[in-house]
């Protein structure tokens, strides 16, 4: 059985999205068992670089993941799929024996050219910019989605 691992950069910052989250989560854990794992932000000064800062965050993410499990991003970049093709991926990654898939969303400066080349998978949620709390929550209501999608459940219409 596929272990899911959401890893987050900071906490989220509204309590009704980060209720939202949790709900999303508890739904999620009936299909498979679901870790959130939260890396703490660099502090963003004026004089620091914005590359460096998601460095920084990158490097705290990938001695998270270590060399174990298959690592997705998620990036403005990435890949774009429809739930039904995200569906799709999930189950191709559980049946190529995926013990352990690593999902990464950056914080408010998205996330390391080091930590997407060390990614298995770089995807997309749209071309459109999201706060990176939204990012949160739409990944975590998608991965629902694609579950119930996956065991032929109605919330998918």
């Amino acid at each position: 059985m596929m272990h899911l691992h959401l890893v987050f950069i900071g906490k989220t910052n509204f309590p009704e999205i980060d209720a939202a989250i949790t709900r999303y989560l508890d739904r999620l854990q009936h299909y498979v068992p679901v870790e959130v794992h939260v890396v703490r932000q660099e502090k963003i000064g004026p004089k620091t670089p914005e590359s460096a800062v998601r460095e920084r965050e990158g490097e705290k993410v990938l001695r998270l993941v270590g060399e174990g499990g298959c690592l997705a991003v998620w990036d403005q970049h990435g890949r774009q799929m429809d739930s039904v093709e995200f569906s799709r991926f999930l189950e191709r990654l559980q049946n190529e024996g995926t013990e352990h898939l690593w999902m990464a969303i950056g914080g408010p400066l998205g996330v390391s050219e080091s930590l997407s080349r060390r990614a298995r998978f770089v995807l997309s949620l749209s071309k459109m910019t999201f706060p990176h709390d939204m990012a949160r929550l739409i990944v975590t209501e998608q991965l629902y989605r694609a579950f119930s999608i996956l065991k032929g459940e109605p919330y998918h219409k």
